[in-house]
């Protein structure tokens, strides 16, 4: 047949394309032309006789799809012979070929090769993998064989860039667990010799040194990107459950919906900068080969020649062996070759047993890498064109190591299993030289930092960076810290472990080997710990001269900030939270060596300390007010702001050193502090604890009285870090429990212990009480202090025996006294702070004592009310900010002591709450839509919802009364605030403030009257579920719809806190919610559940599809009782809706498959309840297509979903049971059903 007249109508589609007024025409004759029922005859025509490149291009693209949708009637024969073809047609005509045509030929090859895999021979498929390989080896330009064998690998990994072939899941797998071992091992076989030849010719060159021209022979598509691409590929695995993750949808990171590494996959390979493979490393790691793969990725020559090649790709400038973006596709082989890991590929040979293996590969690795680090050291650490190599040689080490942490040896040594790193050091002989050019690479690192902070490149740095620690060679040095953090407590854990196994030894041995038993129980891992304790001191004098150098720079420059935080994007945070990090990672350094290292702490600290003292002292004494002027020199001052800001540095490390932190476990001192202060003769030599009083002595400086003349000179910035290390530190050594430590120094003892013990920590209590209180008097003004001072107070509370003494102390009763009647001296926002702590550290009072300060507290916040509600002129001045600022702050106030409840004054504070809700009922009505008053209400009625305890109440009456108050509330906010738009609201944050907090008290009211904790809910079914108080949460449902707008409701974080109240209002509240709730705001609840099916934030599609399963199977077992017709109307048009948008969002978008049991647990329950509408909506499926081959795909893809669910006992035990509660399906079981369904589904319909 004569295809001239395809060709000219392609070729005038082609240049209609161009033109805007016939783009859309010419658009859909270009996409119909692989429809044609010869587009693959028409689209050979075209390859051969068209002079036009893009209509080549559309007739290959006509040609793959007319393959993919004709290829059994094409039949396999057909298909390899079309192959065949055309890939001699690229061998011949490779170079008349657009790049681009090019490129498009190949991906077709590969895409036939991948349609016709499962059917084709192994003969056959080893015939054309040999082809490939033979035509790599050969290496013309530019090689077929290499842009072949890319787009290959590509289709058949099942990632982002695998092309829609309309087949099951089963058809992927299948190919890829047939190619990755035989195939794909050849293919990057023929890749090593291409590279090694490559590298030959590369070397041969810089050895001639000619300086002819350069002919440039580099391809796009190289032998190092097949390499990339093996080295990153996912391997199959046995596990029947096994998916490929890219095939259905992408799984989560972190909190992330999708995953970056597959989002980057749309990148170009050529593209991406050093930065962006230092982020993608962090979230990826070396693939597990197989056993297959042995010979060659633990073949040292290929391992050295990857890192020659990369010194090649540096060398050759001029792109004449490596094409332009070589060096970081080489890098990223690199780290994947540097993290190779698993049982399979180091399993024993013949000849080598896998320790020996892996002693092996680690050289290799170590040796290589090493010359990579030097090399890197040689370079200007301080340069941008560094960045690149600075941060990919800083993630290959990381890698290694953090790999080889994970390795366990099979090597024992005295029947006990041996630490990874005594294996290394005992197995290869250059693991101590490694680590220590490691440790000097560190160190180059902070000293490079350093070197820009003293010379003139710091302004150009600090314009575009912000600060040196914005520049990447501090990004650099977090990752090396990480990695050395990570060898210091993994180890650090061993020797725990070891010690406890050597608890049987005999006192003899012990005395010994003392410091063998007390670090590890080999030779060779106590070299390494004294290695690293070596390597820990330079490490920590360059950090610690690098922190001295940055203060040196904020003074000079202006930048630092009078509140002592770090300025990012508007936002204030703290040193001690940016900088936590790395302040955690000094820590670990001091405590390899904790008495050099506070040998320098103290030092610095005294030495500072002192200047600081002296300097203010000097300015001082001059005398009189004149004097002091004169001497008051810009120049004076700014030594005193650089002493503050050094010592507050200073002051942080040892505060990291002397303790963790601690949020879920009980903090105890750190051994190695306890075994240096053991050592010492006493307290005097004890820097433990001559440290801890020197902190105290330079509080007690800072804190002078404010009328003196050194009260001009203070820190702020200083008294709160000084507070905030303090409230750290104080907890675990003041009156400390002497249970918890099998031995205390006596230093220890003497300084912090309690009386019983012979110890000084009452007075140090003492002490710290009246600091607190000079520190009121000093910074009245200073939110930042009075914040610290109170947050210390609090921490103090959450140790009995620190608040008991507290309590007890003399200083209390004064301190309370001074707070009370002060309080309007200080800021508003530390007013209900102080109330929590007062509260909390009564509770450790006498009965009467208690009483008697709980009354002063309850007055105080009753009086602040009193004085203005109850004033004859309220309702007239009742908008005075004076008068409004007066309430919000005695809200405050009841909000702190609401969260100070506990057993002790749960009944206190019980009835205040009961004595002011006509106060707040009275306070919504007057403040309708502004000043924060309503707001502020409903926060204070959330946390008598939060830490009010139901259960405590004495009987039923009270339950009641409680749950009465909130039902009046609510009503009453809803009263004023029913109807309330987005423009009424006088401020969109605040008015989802207020929802959030409306939404949050709910739930909490939820999770409280049915006796659970925060933690429980949503997890157990077994809670017996009582009607009594189910109006109340109802009608909270009700007042949430009708005061917050549509819009409001859907922004993200007021969706995601109200689909979780809706999720558990479901699962213990439906027939409340059937029996109370109108029809109306079940639509609007129906529809929530519609917005929140495939929500771009995880947590609103995971509790989605929670309430619809939990919902759908209360239906389904309970049905709606005698609800009205307009609720099943409701309920019969919303399990429609729901579950075809579920079906669609399951089949069709971009899916996250960790949502996939939740999803399909919900899917699988409402198809239950409406069948028919389920077929309806498979029915519509099969009108997508127009072959009966998609139709019986479809079809047999859906017959054995059914076949699946019959045969499911979980759905069988669903259907069978019974009660108020019924549990959902059980999702773990639907996983695998579903999981095939979907795939396969989406296959066939060409969804990726």
């Amino acid at each position: 047949m004569d295809y001239s007249q395809v060709l000219a109508d392609l070729e005038q589609a082609c240049a209609d394309f161009q033109v805007p007024a016939t783009r859309f025409a010419a658009e859909q004759q270009l996409q119909g032309f692989g429809k044609r029922p010869d587009a693959i005859d028409a689209g050979k025509f075209a390859l051969v006789n068209s002079n036009v490149p893009t209509a080549k291009f559309f007739a290959l693209r006509g040609i793959k799809e007319a393959v993919i949708t004709g290829y059994a009637v094409l039949g396999l024969t057909s298909t390899l012979a079309l192959r065949d073809e055309l890939f001699q047609l690229a061998l011949a005509h490779n170079r008349k070929y657009d790049s681009f045509v090019l490129d498009s030929l190949c991906w077709v090859i590969a895409v036939i090769t991948k349609r016709a895999w499962t059917e084709t021979a192994e003969e056959q498929k080893l015939g054309f993998t040999q082809t490939l390989y033979d035509d790599i080896v050969q290496h013309s330009t530019p090689c077929i064989g290499m842009i072949v064998a890319t787009y290959l690998i590509d289709e058949i990994s099942g990632g982002s860039k695998c092309s829609e072939f309309s087949l099951p899941w089963e058809f992927h797998y299948s190919c890829k667990a047939t190619f990755e071992n035989t195939h794909m091992l050849r293919l990057f076989e023929a890749a090593l010799k291409v590279i090694h030849q490559q590298l030959r010719r590369s070397m041969e060159e810089q050895r001639m040194s000619s300086g002819g021209s350069h002919i440039i022979a580099y391809e796009r598509r190289s032998a190092l990107h097949i390499a990339e691409r093996v080295l990153n590929w996912e391997f199959t695995s046995p596990d029947e459950s096994k998916i490929i993750a890219a095939s259905f949808g992408n799984p989560r990171t972190s909190t992330t919906r999708r995953n970056a590494a597959y989002a980057n996959d749309s990148l170009d390979e050529d593209e991406e900068t050093g930065t962006e493979i230092f982020k993608n490393e962090l979230n990826s790691r070396t693939p597990l080969f197989p056993r297959d793969w042995q010979l060659l990725l633990l073949n040292g020559d290929v391992i050295s020649m990857f890192f020659s090649v990369y010194e090649a790709t540096l060398s050759d400038q001029m792109h004449t062996y490596f094409s332009p973006g070589s060096s970081h596709i080489a890098l990223q082989c690199l780290v994947q070759i540097s993290g190779i890991r698993g049982k399979a590929i180091f399993n024993s040979t013949e000849t080598k047993n896998s320790d020996v293996l892996r002693a092996e590969f680690a050289r290799f690795v170590m040796c290589n890498q090493l010359q990579v680090i030097r090399h890197v050291c040689s370079m200007d650490l301080t340069s941008e064109a560094s960045e690149d190599i600075v941060i990919a040689t800083t993630q290959m080490i990381r890698r290694f190591i953090e790999t080889q942490l994970e390795e366990l040896p099979l090597a024992t040594d005295k029947g006990r299993p041996m630490h990874p790193l005594a294996f290394l050091v005992s197995s290869v002989p250059e693991t101590l030289e490694y680590f220590g050019e490691v440790s000097k690479f560190i160190c180059m690192l902070l000293s490079a930092a350093s070197g820009i902070l003293r010379s003139d490149r710091l302004q150009r740095i600090d314009d575009e960076f912000g600060d040196v620690d914005n520049y990447f060679i501090m990004q650099a040095f977090d990752e090396l810290a990480n990695a050395w953090s990570a060898v210091i407590n993994d180890i650090r854990e061993w020797q725990y472990l070891d010690e406890a196994a050597s608890t049987t030894q005999n006192s003899a041995d012990k005395n010994q080997a003392q410091l063998e038993s007390r670090i590890g129980i080999t030779d060779a891992l106590s070299s390494f710990v004294q290695f690293l304790t070596t390597t820990a001191c330079l490490i920590r004098t360059e950090y610690l001269q690098l922190r001295m150098l940055v203060c040196e720079d904020s003074i000079r420059t202006g930048t630092l900030q009078c509140d002592s935080s770090s300025i990012d994007q508007g936002l204030f945070t703290k040193d001690y939270v940016v900088y936590e990090d790395q302040l955690q990672f000094y820590a670990l350094l001091a405590r390899l060596d904790f008495r050099t290292s506070m040998d320098c702490l103290y030092e610095n600290l005294c030495c500072r300390c002192n200047a600081l003292q002296e300097e203010i002292r000097r300015l001082a004494d001059g005398g009189n007010e004149g004097a002091l002027a004169s001497f008051n020199t810009g120049h004076n001052q700014h030594t005193i702001d650089l002493l503050h800001e050094q010592t507050q540095w200073i002051v942080l490390m040892i505060g990291y050193t002397l303790c963790d932190s601690g949020t879920s476990e009980r903090v105890l001192i750190p051994r190695p502090v306890l075994e240096y202060s053991a050592s010492t003769p006493g307290g005097e030599q004890d820097l433990v604890v001559q440290s801890i009083m020197t902190l105290l002595r330079s509080l007690e400086f800072e804190l002078a009285s404010p009328t003196s003349a050194l009260a001009a000179y203070g820190s702020p910035l200083f008294v709160e870090t000084l507070f905030w290390t303090l409230k750290r530190v104080a907890p675990v050594y003041f009156l400390f429990d002497r249970t918890d430590y099998r031995e205390l120094s006596q230093s220890i003892v003497a300084a912090f212990g309690s009386k019983d013990d012979g110890g000084n920590g009452a007075a140090m209590i003492g002490g710290v009480l009246d600091m607190i209180r000079r520190a009121f008097d000093m910074w009245s003004s200073e939110e930042d202090v009075l914040l610290m001072c109170v947050s210390m107070l609090l921490a103090l509370a959450q140790r009995s025996a620190i608040a008991r003494e507290i309590a007890l102390s003399p200083q209390f009763t004064p301190l309370m006294s001074y707070f009370t009647s002060n309080m309007g001296k200080f800021p508003e926002a530390v007013h209900g702070a102080i109330i929590e702590a007062l509260a909390l550290l009564a509770c450790h009072l006498s009965p009467a004592e208690h009483e008697r300060c709980f009354s002063e507290l309850k007055s105080l916040i009753a009086h602040s009310f009193s004085k203005v509600v109850h004033s004859n002129d309220f309702m007239a001045q009742h908008q005075n900010a004076l008068l409004v600022n007066q309430l919000l702050d005695g809200l405050d106030m009841m909000d702190g002591l609401l969260s100070a409840a506990n057993f002790r004054n749960m009944d206190a504070v019980f009835g205040l709450f009961f004595e002011l809700v006509p106060l707040f009922e009275q306070l919504l009505v007057v403040y309708v839509g502004g000043y924060g008053i309503s707001r502020k209400v409903v926060q204070v009625v959330e946390s008598a919802a939060r830490y009010l305890e139901v259960s405590s109440l004495p009987d039923d009456e009270h339950m009641l009364r409680f749950s009465h108050c909130f039902r009046e509330i609510l009503h009453r906010y809803h009263s004023t605030n029913q109807g309330r738009t987005a423009s009424q609201a006088d401020d969109d944050l605040e008015s989802q403030s207020e929802t959030t907090a409306l939404i949050s008290a709910m739930t909490y009211l939820v999770r409280n009257e049915m006796g659970f904790s925060s933690d429980e809910t949503s997890h157990s079914m077994s809670k017996t579920v009582s009607d009594a108080f189910g109006e109340t949460e109802v009608f909270g449902v009700y007042c949430i719809q009708v005061t917050a707008n549509a819009a409001e409701l859907l922004t993200p974080n007021v969706l995601r806190m109200y689909v979780q109240f809706l999720s558990e209002m479901v699962q213990y509240r439906t027939p409340s919610l059937l029996r109370w709730l109108p029809a109306d705001a079940w639509k609007q609840v129906m529809s929530i559940f519609a917005v929140g099916i495939d929500n771009d934030i995880y947590d609103v599609s995971q509790r989605t599809y929670e309430a619809i399963g939990k919902l759908g199977a209360f239906v389904k077992i309970n049905g709606l009782g005698d609800a009205s017709s307009e609720l099943h109307t409701v309920f019969g048009q919303g399990i429609k809706q729901l579950l075809s948008k579920l079906l669609r969002t399951l089949l069709f978008s971009p899916f996250d498959v960790e949502l996939v049991e939740s999803a399909g647990t919900a899917l699988v329950t409402l198809g239950l309840i409406d069948p028919v509408h389920l077929q309806s909506c498979f029915h519509e499926l099969f009108l997508q297509g127009q072959s009966l081959t998609f139709s019986d795909r479809l079809a047999a893809t859906l017959a054995k979903f059914n076949a699946d669910l019959d045969a499911c006992d979980a759905v069988k035990t669903f259907l069978g049971s019974v009660g108020p509660t019924p549990r959902p399906i059980d999702s773990a079981a639907l996983r695998q059903p579903l999981f095939e369904f979907l795939v396969n589904t989406r296959a066939v319909l060409r969804v990726k």
